[in-house]
């Protein structure tokens, strides 16, 4: 996770959401390939679209299935729902999406009307060589603040600003420990998926293969070093090469898999991604004071979806089955008449409480 905005909204409605997208394009523009996860809440997906209508658009997994199984369950989405969502190869995704749409076409209907955006990656573009379908970092970075949440606003984004730079600071100190042209975790799988692949090499011309699985099972896969590619789109999708891109280049005396990684996962990238520093400052005592021509209320609460949780106790937890109703004079502070009707009090505040009348 690389931190870029930080933004603070009383509400999570369409303007609010409109402006911190404003707010995120001044600061980083409108590169090539920038693409959004969100979940599926309404004012989020208007932000975005607002903002940034030609970026790619995708919907965290993990949300649409948790609503999902609100109206639909049962094996057949255990066994194809997911392996849908993983799917590179748009054939794949037809067969396990066709799968589910037999034996229950209200639940893909539900589907194509109620969640348009992007969640499987046989749809991913692949220019973002991001191959997640979930948006679990923002999730794992509302844990990470979690117990910070109670404090005051200036004090939390105080916080987060530190944690911030403290995560910075080790990351800048681990990037100067690496050698290397690919960062050393991505060298890693690429060396465990090369162990005991299944894969053959069938012909080969010009950096080019055709490549299938060993004993025949029907599927071919051609291959493309130049251009980084196979016709699984596992490759250009994540920028990593995928397993028949690994056999062949293995296949290749000389051939380095190093040379054919993204340059997203350089160690020259990760160490320019941290070059700079976020600036220090002192503690809250020594800010300035600031005057800004008007004071700053808290926001008004608004009332929460769903069943009010307070209630009245019954007779039997030591309240009262009804709410009286009887006045109390504001003279003597008996029930039951009102106080220029009052036979107890003295008449000097009865007088009294003429005059103010």
């Amino acid at each position: 996770m690389y931190p870029v905005a930080i933004g603070v909204i009383d509400s999570k409605t369409n303007e609010n959401w409109v402006w911190f997208m404003e707010r995120l394009k001044e600061a980083i523009g409108t590169p090539p390939g920038l693409t959004f996860c969100t979940d599926c809440g309404q004012a989020v997906m208007h932000g975005v679209s607002e903002v940034f209508p030609h970026a790619e658009h995708r919907e965290c997994m993990w949300h649409l299935v948790q609503n999902f199984k609100k109206r639909f369950s049962g094996k057949i989405f255990d066994d194809h729902l997911w392996a849908s969502t993983y799917s590179w190869s748009k054939y794949m995704f037809e067969k396990h999406y066709q799968a589910m749409a037999v034996a229950k076409p209200k639940a893909m209907k539900y589907l194509q009307q109620t969640h348009k955006k992007l969640w499987t990656r046989s749809q991913f573009g692949t220019d973002s060589k991001v191959d997640y379908v979930t948006n679990n970092l923002a999730e794992s970075f509302n844990n990470w603040i979690k117990e910070e949440k109670a404090k005051h606003i200036d004090d939390l984004m105080d916080t987060i600003r530190q944690k911030l730079l403290i995560k910075w600071n080790t990351r800048k100190k681990v990037a100067k420990k690496f050698v290397g042209k690919i960062l050393p975790h991505v060298m890693q799988q690429l060396r465990e998926d090369s162990f005991n692949l299944d894969i053959e090499v069938i012909t080969e011309h010009d950096g080019v293969a055709e490549v299938c699985a060993k004993g025949g099972t029907g599927f071919r896969f051609v291959v493309d070093l130049r251009n980084m590619t196979c016709s699984c789109r596992a490759w250009q999708g994540s920028g990593i090469p995928c397993k028949h891109a690994i056999a062949y280049i293995t296949s290749i005396p000389g051939e380095k898999l190093e040379d054919h990684v993204d340059e997203c996962y350089s160690v020259a990238k990760f160490k320019a991604a941290y070059e700079g520093a976020i600036p220090s400052i002192p503690d809250k005592s020594m800010w300035p004071d600031a005057t800004h021509g008007f004071f700053m209320h808290p926001p008004l609460l608004k009332s929460t979806a769903g069943r009010r949780k307070n209630r009245y106790k019954g007779a039997v937890e030591g309240g009262s089955r009804k709410k009286s109703k009887r006045h109390e004079c504001p003279i003597c502070h008996e029930l039951g008449h009102h106080w220029y009707t009052c036979k107890n009090g003295s008449p000097a505040d009865i007088a009294a409480m003429e005059a103010d009348r």
